[in-house]
């Protein structure tokens, strides 16, 4: 069914891009989303068809099909002149001239000046923009101007630069195919653009402005000299860095727009595509008059890694976040990890660029920018990409690097300098970090006992100004601790060359139960908690009633050892939950039924307590390291208690960035509570699919929440069409081809499938696939727990297994960490192994060989 000739802004955001073109769907989306956009609509693309269909334009577009670049600007350029002439002499159709003519009478457009403007399909992309190529008509009155106005825009595809630009970027004439956008002007007191990035460089860190006194084509076409407006983002929050030109924007004008431009940043382009923006102010408000991707964002990179495929994956951060995060969840990811991912090279003394980009989502799903963690890795402390990808897991590919050994010449000598500034804090993180720790913990309490509900906006505002900075101020520790995992490696080092081909299974026997790391001790505190369940009668009776309601838990007698032992729990451990990187996920203080659930297992027989065997496994390795060495006992007992105490460390200062959720869901959900009184929400929960900028603008009036029932939805059909896809685990972009994915498979018929060995020992058992831990009722005592990935809301399950396979992981991998501490048998990142073993089918896992054996 053919178009509306006339779409106004609802419905041209759901026409979409093939028919009003770039420009106008995401005018019409922005619009619907409650965005500041002038009153218009949407002249459609199939109305230039109809018009160029006419015999003989067709004949004269015809002629030029063959043209090249050249040509245009030269010989060509007098036909092209009367092509020009024929289309603004050529009528509308009928029917689209008359909805026209009725459109502009409806909402009052006829009588008032509007800009007529190009919104041809092939404009506004990421690769192709057309800026400036395609011609704008401004200050039109009444409906003959402005259908004037629509031929002149036509013909303007047909100007020699118009056709250069086809015949450069090798874009078909049948593709540009012109929608036209018509919307009142802007009285504009200043006018201009803006880049959410450096446009030049490609800093993502930046926020260029570009504004001049009166309207915006001046600065559009470069007839004026602009103040240059530029606006960083720091850990801190958004700040006017630098500016120069003739003065036109105040700080506060400056910054707004910077917002501005941000939100619609996150719209369209989900926080990582940068948009370009045009805009005018009116003395009273800024208007978005465009938005559209920057064209060709350059890549900043590390110094020696330019050349180099960019390798997107899931490494690591599908530990984490491997679902497809909420809006909110994600606007709260990814600026962190920008401002934290190179905390521990910049502290060895390794420059790092301004502005990287550190991860972006394909499909929804969270992947890291592999190419510059493995060149870091290497170009700061000679480590080789494999070890790097044995340390972060993930099935992508090693990238090259210099022949040699690293550390010759002066670059080995700077590595060397480096690996001895990193050795020296390693050894002080145990005194800088849990003070970090402590503190957080200490201000989250604080923060919880703020009532938000008892908050205007402004205090509302303030409280999660505060709760920024306090993640951004925690976010460099926190990497500090995850670097404490080092010792692992280093451990490593000796047990290989006492016994190769078992020093990493001893190294990681080595470490079984410490007894200090706090995301397995959740798992084992359980225990306590069904012990006190034994002795409390009423608390067993209500625990083995069906249908059970866990919310009564606090009905339970004043009296009640079972409730006083689960309310110690959920003290200690209360602020975390399953996939607890998910802002919209309730934390166990909230709903605490999975954790009941797992204490009625334990009360059914299912589960065993771990102790006895990691400690039996930790003896047994050191049994055999005296039997391979008396020299190096003490380097090796030295190395291992540091492995053990930076396993602790980095669990500890993971549960003090988690503690910092349970007030900021507080915040988010009173916030929606609002928007949902005032009808811009169906339900507070539905805050959870705005983002932490939408928030901001709303809380300081700079957004009235109009549009947010509209945005909400449709990011909740983005979630359900990427929930649908399944994406590789690697994505390689290179300069000469075109993207490509990895998406390596154990081979069919293979009865033993490899993967990377994380903790040692041997152990069988049925299979027992479980995507999502609400499937772990499945899970019974002695099966082996094979799962997607793992996050610390998995803990309780490992106590039922007998050994752990995952599809992705490493040996940072909070998985491969628990079942350290356990004494568990585990091997992971086994690419499609979800797919290749069957629920129920015998397995032998072999954590010393990195196999797993299929019956």
């Amino acid at each position: 069914m053919a178009p509306p000739p006339v779409l106004d802004w609802t419905a041209a955001a759901a026409a979409g891009a093939g028919v009003c073109g770039g420009k106008g769907w995401n005018l019409g989306r922005l619009a619907g989303w409650g965005f500041p956009v002038p009153d218009g609509g949407v002249l459609s693309a199939e109305v230039y068809r109809r018009v160029l269909a006419a015999p003989a334009l067709r004949r004269l577009c015809a002629e030029f099909a063959a043209i090249g670049a050249a040509e245009a600007a030269g010989p060509a350029g007098p036909r092209l002149a009367y092509l020009r002439t024929a289309i603004e002499a050529a009528p509308l159709p009928e029917d689209a001239d008359n909805a026209l003519r009725h459109f502009l009478e409806r909402t009052g457009l006829g009588r008032v000046p509007v800009a007529v403007r190009s919104s041809a399909t092939a404009e506004d992309g990421g690769s192709t923009s057309f800026a400036g190529v395609h011609a704008s008509v401004l200050d039109v009155t009444g409906a003959d101007a402005v259908l004037r106005a629509v031929r002149r825009v036509y013909a303007s595809l047909w100007t020699p630069q118009a056709l250069a630009y086809r015949r450069r970027f090798l874009v078909p004439d049948d593709q540009v195919v012109c929608a036209i956008v018509v919307c009142r002007m802007v009285a504009a007191r200043t006018a201009g653009v803006l880049f959410t990035c450096d446009p030049r460089d490609g800093r993502r860190d930046v926020i260029a402005i570009s504004a001049a006194a009166g309207p915006g084509e001046a600065v559009v076409s470069g007839a004026v000299n602009p103040e240059e407006i530029t606006v960083a983002l720091r850990e801190t929050g958004l700040a006017v860095e630098r500016r120069s030109g003739p003065p036109v924007l105040d700080d506060a004008a400056a910054l707004g727009l910077a917002r501005l431009g941000l939100r619609a940043t996150w719209a369209l382009g989900d926080g990582q595509d940068p948009q370009d923006v045009e805009w005018a102010r009116d003395g009273a408000r800024a208007w978005l008059l465009q938005a559209r991707p920057v064209t060709r964002v350059p890549r900043v990179a590390f110094p020696g890694s330019e050349s180099l495929p960019v390798v997107w994956s899931t490494a690591n951060i599908r530990d984490a976040v491997p679902f497809v995060a909420t809006a909110m969840s994600w606007s709260l990811i990814l600026p962190a990890l920008r401002f934290m991912l190179w905390t521990w090279p910049a502290a060895c003394g390794y420059p790092v660029p301004r502005g990287l980009e550190v991860a972006r989502r394909f499909s929804g799903r969270a992947y890291f920018d592999v190419t510059s963690v493995q060149w870091v890795f290497y170009d700061a402390f000679g480590s080789l990409p494999a070890e790097t990808n044995r340390a972060t897991g993930g099935h992508h590919p090693a990238i090259p690097v210099p022949p040699g050994s690293p550390f010759r010449g002066w670059k080995g000598l700077a590595r060397l300098r480096r690996l001895w500034r990193g050795a020296r804090l390693l050894l002080r993180l145990p005194k800088i970090v849990p003070p970090r720790i402590d503190a957080v913990f200490a201000q989250a309490r604080e923060l919880r006992a703020v009532e938000p509900a008892s908050l205007p906006n402004a205090g509302l505002l303030a409280l999660l100004e505060r709760l920024s900075l306090l993640q951004v101020e925690y976010g460099g520790p926190f990497m500090l601790s995850s670097s404490a995992l080092a010792w692992q490696a280093e451990l490593e080092k000796p047990l290989r060359k006492l016994s190769p081909g078992r020093g990493e299974a001893i190294a990681a026997a080595l470490v079984a139960g410490g007894g200090a790391v706090v995301s397995a001790e959740q798992g084992t505190r359980l225990f306590d908690v069904a012990d006190a369940a034994r002795g409390d009668p009423a608390a067993l009776e209500w625990l083995r009633r069906e249908p059970f309601d866990a919310a009564a838990w606090r009905g339970l007698p004043a009296d009640s050892g079972f409730r006083a032992e689960f309310a110690r729990f959920l003290d200690e451990f209360g602020h975390r939950a399953v996939y607890e990187a998910e802002v919209a996920t309730p934390r166990w203080n909230e709903e605490p039924g999975w954790l009941l659930e797992q204490v009625r297992h334990i009360l059914d027989g299912q589960g065993r307590r771990p102790q006895a065997a990691a400690r039996e496994r930790r003896e047994a390795a050191q049994r055999e390291v005296a039997t391979l060495t008396w020299l190096r006992r003490p380097q090796i007992r030295w190395l291992a208690a540091r492995a053990r105490q930076g396993a602790a460390l980095r669990e500890r200062a993971k549960s003090g960035l988690v503690v910092q959720v349970e007030p900021l869901r507080r915040l988010l959900l009173e916030v929606g509570r609002r928007l949902a009184a005032t009808g811009h929400l169906a339900a507070p929960a539905d805050v959870f699919h705005l983002t932490c900028i939408d928030v901001e603008m709303w809380l300081r009036g700079e957004w009235d929440g109009s549009g947010a029932r509209t945005l909400v939805a449709d990011r909740k059909d983005e979630m359900k069409r990427w929930e649908a896809e399944r994406p590789p685990d690697a994505i390689v972009e290179g300069a000469a081809a075109a993207p490509r994915r990895e998406a390596a498979a154990p081979t069919a018929g293979a009865r033993t499938l490899r993967g990377l060995a994380v903790s040692s020992g041997r152990a069988s058992g049925p299979a027992r696939i479980v995507r999502h831990p609400s499937e772990g009722s499945r899970l019974r005592q002695g099966d082996v727990l094979v799962a997607p990935s793992t996050d610390p809301g998995w803990t309780p399950l490992f106590l039922r297994a007998s050994a752990i396979v995952m599809e992705i992981g490493g040996m940072l991998s909070h998985g491969a960490i628990v079942a350290r501490e356990y004494g568990l048998p585990a091997v992971v990142n086994i690419p499609g192994v979800l797919e290749r073993v069957t629920d129920g089918q015998a397995l032998i896992v072999d954590g010393d060989a990195g196999t797993v054996d299929l019956a």
